[in-house]
């Protein structure tokens, strides 16, 4: 196991016990994320739902169906790819409930561990999936203006896109355009670290 792989493992480990906000008392499991901890291509959903939260892994839903589809057209394949969300917890008010957006009190007790996740994997791409997640790095924008429009974080390369979600409100093919441009940005920044 590599020194980075450890050190993702010994933070999953931390995450899967944390209390740092009161989504902790209604989770089945947290989501810490998956994927290679040398990987060049991060994903950051906004946060687990319910079959999430019931399996403990991130996009295993209808959503992560649409991804895993999009990624395809993108050339990409999703064991190439560290996936997470900005928080680990299902957000929901009681166990196994319906979801709701991320509170800004959970966004900023989860940020340790999105930016220490960003530090041990060091991605050269990160692909944002919704508001919350284009947020994360990009304080206010909107995802309706930017999305599939590359910027520079922190000397990384972003690619905001609409979450996989809104597949099911007939916006499938806003996503397959987007996703092309994930491809050349792909292409012009190499898989290799």
């Amino acid at each position: 196991m590599t020194s980075r792989a450890a050190a993702l493992r010994e933070l999953h480990d931390r995450i899967l016990t944390c209390r740092r906000c009161p989504l902790w008392k209604v989770r089945h499991h947290a989501v810490p994320g998956e994927g290679p901890a040398e990987g060049t291509i991060m994903i950051v959903g906004e946060a687990p739902g319910r079959q999430e939260d019931a399996a403990g892994r991130p996009f295993v839903g209808a959503a992560g169906r649409v991804l895993e589809d999009l990624l395809v057209e993108a050339g990409l394949a999703r064991g190439e790819i560290y996936i997470t969300n900005v928080i680990k917890s299902h957000p929901t008010e009681v166990k196994g409930g319906a979801n709701r957006a991320p509170r800004p009190e959970e966004i900023a007790a989860c940020r340790p561990w999105l930016e220490a996740q960003l530090a041990i994997i060091n991605p050269r791409v990160v692909i944002t999936l919704g508001t919350h997640a284009l947020q994360a790095f990009r304080p206010g924008a909107k995802i309706s203006q930017v999305h599939g429009r590359p910027f520079t974080h922190e000397g990384r390369t972003i690619v905001p896109l609409y979450h996989p979600a809104v597949a099911r409100y007939g916006a499938r093919e806003l996503l397959a355009r987007d996703i092309q441009r994930v491809r050349q940005v792909v292409a012009g920044v190499g898989r290799e670290p």
